[in-house]
């Protein structure tokens, strides 16, 4: 989108902080952030901040995209991005990426075309994940060359990324140099997932994770059997034990080849995480388990999901919830709603909502929220959700994040060259 178009919907304008915070308590866990740390600019203000593209001045960047431009996401994708500006004050740089013609921020600014395949350059991908797949696209070619911190733009930040990870990965004495968040997609085996990607530049595990997940799209338009790619055949199934996450009873309703296709470049990861290359000596092994500093997804991404058994319904039924008012009962969904969002607030890094794979569970979150007759439903005046987007922003969580301890896989290590498939 031009900068001449720039436009601020009204949702924009209504802003994170309620007018009148005298009565916003400090839960346990958390702490009041100074207001000389944040962003002090309106909604409107930063809106069009994110439409302009700004100069990379160092590693210090966060980086997020969405395919169609900032004008056509969703007003709660929207807030979610000014939240991080506003939350992350003037050391961060939040750069939001898309692929418009003749927008300032369009990623071909950024990034050379010989990074992406042919139908990410020809704009001849199809099938219904054409926006994130774009995004996985994106990300890793960003990281490598400017280093940073992605983030999915449908996440929700309870914590600064430096609190995160980036204090760790900037310390001369800390061993790591990547960070992201881990989860069991097969059972007894912990997989990182690509929603939350912390590096400096020139990072090797970034590049060759990079150059894999762009093999799989040599001669393609879409993920259509990349399970079965060369380069990925050998790896299991992806398959979420329906018990440890808390996923409802029927579990993900999705094949399960299709939904390893969706998660390509999470397999990516698999592939090079057991993968000792003889031509360089790279050790995929060494390096996950030494060098990246992970921490449990389930506590810091999907904390919602996991207590509601991954029902958007029921998380929206709590947001909804009011929380102060004339006429305000506190029974027991108020209660509830309390604990929710208190819990996430004090002890969960980020919020992660998503809108697939498509048809997986019964019911999204992003969905509702993504609907027109929901679309300030997650920053309704006087409701818990509204409470969460204030506590975003104004809380600092007490507690430290402690990183699961990776220890080598015991699954088959693969000694080949990065794309090289197995014999």
């Amino acid at each position: 989108m031009a900068p001449s178009a720039i436009e601020v919907t009204p949702q924009q304008q209504s802003g994170v902080a309620p007018a009148d915070t005298s009565n916003v308590g400090v839960p346990p866990g958390l702490k009041l952030i100074p207001s000389e740390k944040l962003d002090p600019r309106g909604d409107e203000e930063i809106a069009v901040w994110l439409q302009t593209r700004h100069p990379v001045t160092s590693d210090k960047n966060v980086w997020a995209y969405w395919h169609t431009g900032y004008a056509n996401m969703p007003p709660w994708v929207q807030r979610n991005v000014i939240n991080w500006v506003r939350r992350l004050g003037p050391d961060w740089t939040v750069h939001l990426l898309d692929r418009v013609d003749g927008s300032e921020t369009n990623v071909s600014h950024f990034v050379d075309d010989s990074f992406f395949p042919e139908c990410f350059k020809n704009n001849t991908m199809d099938g219904p994940t054409v926006g994130p797949h774009s995004g996985d696209l994106v990300r890793l070619p960003l990281l490598w060359l400017y280093g940073g911190v992605w983030i999915d733009a449908g996440s929700f930040l309870f914590r600064h990324v430096d609190d995160i990870c980036w204090k760790k990965i900037e310390d001369p004495e800390s061993p790591y140099e990547m960070a992201g968040f881990v989860i069991e997609m097969r059972p007894g085996v912990e997989i990182m997932l690509n929603g939350f990607i912390a590096t400096k530049r020139s990072n090797p595990f970034i590049k060759r994770w990079m150059e894999i997940f762009k093999e799989l799209w040599n001669g393609v338009t879409n993920v259509h059997g990349f399970h079965k790619h060369p380069l990925l055949r050998h790896l299991p199934m992806l398959c979420p034990p329906t018990d440890k996450l808390n996923l409802p009873p029927q579990g993900l309703n999705v094949v399960m080849e299709q939904f390893t296709d969706y998660m390509s470049q999470i397999m990516s990861f698999e592939r090079l995480r057991k993968l000792i290359d003889p031509s360089d000596g790279f050790n995929g092994p060494e390096y996950y388990s030494n060098k990246m500093f992970l921490c449990s997804a389930l506590q810091e991404t999907f904390y919602f999901q996991r207590v509601t058994e991954w029902s958007g319904t029921r998380q929206f039924n709590l947001l909804t919830t009011k929380r102060k008012g004339d006429g305000v009962i506190k029974d027991e969904n108020w209660h509830a709603a309390e604990n929710f969002v208190h819990d996430a607030l004090a002890n969960t890094a980020t919020m992660k909502l998503s809108h697939g794979p498509p048809g997986a569970l019964d019911s999204f979150l992003a969905d509702l929220w993504d609907s027109e007759e929901h679309h300030s439903k997650d920053n309704e005046d006087g409701t818990f959700a509204a409470y969460l987007r204030y506590g975003s922003v104004h809380f600092d969580q007490t507690r430290e994040m402690v990183p699961i301890k990776m220890g080598w896989p015991e699954e088959e290590v693969l000694e080949a060259g990065v794309l090289e498939p197995k014999k």
